[in-house]
């Protein structure tokens, strides 16, 4: 999804005129998502099309984060080399209220004890001093 480079040993996603509308949201604290403003359609990050009906009216819209476990995964082992620090690591999707899913960690529990369907809620993480993380926590 995103170029990566590294900064005190976390990957850190390099900004484009695509993705940067979703750091920037982060940065204040906000969850973005963007929906085709034609068909409503939510869009995977960093979209110039709508790829239901090829609209190119595909804005950044503020969601309110919250949503619940719709399945994840514990990594147990590196496949990049930027990783390994965080291994055993959870990528998560997230069902929000508003429909999208995202992709994400969810932190401030045991990776055993995460229950598909439970409650989250947006977190962000600073990891770097310019740059913010979306994360989970249960809610």
């Amino acid at each position: 999804m995103f170029d990566i480079e590294t900064s005190k040993g976390w990957p850190m996603p390099v900004l484009d005129d695509l993705n940067r509308p979703l750091f920037e949201g982060m940065a204040e604290g906000k969850v973005m998502v963007q929906r085709c403003d034609d068909c409503e359609t939510w869009l995977a990050p960093s979209a110039f099309i709508c790829e239901a009906c090829g609209s190119d009216k595909v804005p950044w819209v503020e969601v309110s984060g919250k949503g619940e476990l719709y399945t994840f995964v514990v990594y147990h082992r590196a496949y990049d080399p930027l990783f390994e620090s965080m291994v055993p690591y959870n990528v998560a999707l997230i069902e929000l209220e508003e429909g999208p899913r995202l992709l994400a960690n969810v932190v401030g529990i045991e990776n055993k004890d995460l229950k598909i369907g439970m409650a989250l809620k947006p977190v962000f993480q600073k990891v770097a001093d310019e740059l913010q993380i979306l994360r989970y926590e249960p809610a």
